[in-house]
């Protein structure tokens, strides 16, 4: 027998999810914690389901939120730093673990609410267990924004494996690449972990990424209050390693990566664009994966990156399917569809918006590079 609720107690002060079947490293405490200290609102609070026991089997963060900006829902709070919402249910009940999670977003009205499951692995155990509880009770399902994005899974004990699938044209081209930013200066390769060193290497971070075109968009970390709170409190508080590649020691490469479970994340990366012409950004993607393979305790990791990226997409040969997972009341009803209506329409309607900025900005560089190469229209001389 479990018991659903929605707690308003601290998520550091909840028993963790013992045997999650899947991970999410941006639901562990500390992380978790950090995101609703420094990047939520008031709405946002911890759905904790215990089973008998008192152990806790299901945890998730959830709020209302509007189907297609229109129909009430409750929803998985997922934010944009943290594209994954994947809820941890207990594997040895993940199916108590599901119904109490569903039972504790329906609140005091069970079956007639719509849920919202976002940033969701559409094939894993848990979008399976979902999807049979809203079988078995007769609500309707339906998937919303279903995408592919790269990831990389364990094949077999050597970590750089998957570096085969990489064209032998695009390998040979990398270590070119790098032998050319050797000759600069001394090169070095570091994974930091030690909590002693994080907070200085996140420093790092902060610096390099404002240097570049987020630091010119005014959307780097340490431009934006929150989010550079955030930041640090999820290294302190998450398992968190921080990549760097260093010519000289001065960082030119640099890759945040936090860890839960059997899985891994590579949260945010960043490169000295002095150095483009070297691909600093898929070296450190490089190094990072083979240091995060090379952990026997990590089986996958998630680049939580756009589909069709273009820098990790041709290097990581494996895709999860994602999406948002969306089980209506018992019965649909207009409103549920209405609401899936809207809500695609919003979905086309931003993916038709960013195909327009791209065609702008792609001619805007093209543009830019015309002027710089056209002659100079002074008089001449003579």
């Amino acid at each position: 027998m479990t018991t659903p609720s929605v707690a308003e107690a601290p998520t550091s002060a909840m028993g963790p999810v013992a045997r999650p079947a899947e991970d999410n490293p941006f639901f562990s405490a500390g992380i978790l914690g950090a995101a609703q200290k420094h990047l939520g609102d008031p709405t946002v609070t911890i759905a904790a389901i215990a089973d008998a026991s008192g152990d806790v089997i299901a945890l998730a963060p959830v709020r209302s939120t509007p189907l297609g900006r229109l129909i009430p829902a409750m929803s998985i709070w997922v934010h944009p730093h943290g594209p994954l919402g994947t809820p941890l249910l207990d594997a040895g009940a993940i199916d108590a673990a599901a119904a109490g999670l569903i039972a504790a977003m329906d609140g005091g009205k069970p079956g007639q609410r719509i849920l919202e499951f976002p940033y969701l692995p559409l094939a894993g155990p848990v979008a399976d267990a979902l999807r049979h509880q809203a079988e078995i009770t007769g609500r309707p399902i339906a998937v919303l924004g279903a995408h592919r994005r790269a990831m990389l899974k364990r094949t077999d004990s050597d970590p750089a494996r998957f570096q085969q699938a990489i064209s032998a044209k695009k390998r040979r081209e990398l270590a070119r690449q790098l032998r050319r930013l050797g000759e600069l200066g001394t090169l070095t390769v570091e994974h930091v972990s030690d909590r002693d060193r994080l907070a200085a290497a996140l420093e790092d971070f902060f610096a390099l990424e404002a240097s570049g075109w987020k630091g010119r968009r005014g959307t780097a970390l340490m431009l934006r209050e929150p989010e550079k709170a955030f930041a640090k409190a999820a290294v302190a508080g998450g398992d968190a390693r921080i990549h760097a590649i260093r010519l000289d020691g001065r960082a030119v490469a640099m890759l945040v990566s936090f860890t839960a479970g059997r899985s891994a994340v590579t949260w945010k990366i960043a490169y000295d664009e002095a150095y483009a012409r070297f691909s600093p950004g898929v070296h450190i993607m490089l190094e990072a994966s083979v240091a995060l393979l090379a952990d026997p305790a990590i089986d996958q990791i998630d680049s939580i990156a756009i589909p069709d990226h273009p820098m990790v997409d041709p290097i990581w040969p494996d895709r999860l399917e994602i999406g948002t997972l969306v089980i209506g009341p018992k019965g649909g009803g207009l409103r549920y569809e209405i609401g899936l209506a809207l809500a695609r329409l919003e979905l086309n309607l931003r993916a038709l918006a960013r195909r327009l900025v791209r065609t702008a900005r792609r001619k805007a560089g093209a543009l830019k590079a015309g002027l710089r190469r056209s002659p100079s229209t002074g008089s001449p001389p003579g």
